[in-house]
């Protein structure tokens, strides 16, 4: 049996003019993680058969490179990450939804 976790990663911001808190941001990123290496390099690989490309920045803790054009249809209001490798596991690499990482964290899929 092989897994698929996608992680989520929130990082906030605090920006603070004179000890006097201004704004906060919030930006998350996702990272796909696979239990066979092999399955990484046909996503990968699948990303760049449509027109994306996908890198992730370890050191930055999120995804880098372009959305795959494939999908642009299937998410016409707004494309993330998560939805392209949801996605793909689900109706491209044959994997099916097993469980979530609490408290929102992420989920696990396997096949």
């Amino acid at each position: 049996m092989n897994t698929a976790k996608i992680i989520r990663h929130r990082h906030k911001t605090h920006h603070y003019i004179n000890d006097d808190l201004k704004s906060v941001t919030e930006d998350t990123h996702f990272k796909i993680i696979f239990s066979a290496p092999s399955e990484m390099e046909k996503f990968k690989e699948w990303i760049k058969r449509n027109g994306g490309e996908y890198n992730y920045n370890k050191e930055a803790c999120r995804q880098e490179g372009k959305m795959a054009a494939a999908v642009d249809d299937l998410f016409k209001d707004e494309i993330c990450w998560c939805d392209i490798m949801t996605y793909y596991l689900l109706h491209i690499a044959g994997y099916s939804y097993h469980s979530s990482i609490h408290p929102y964290k992420g989920e696990v899929y396997i096949k």
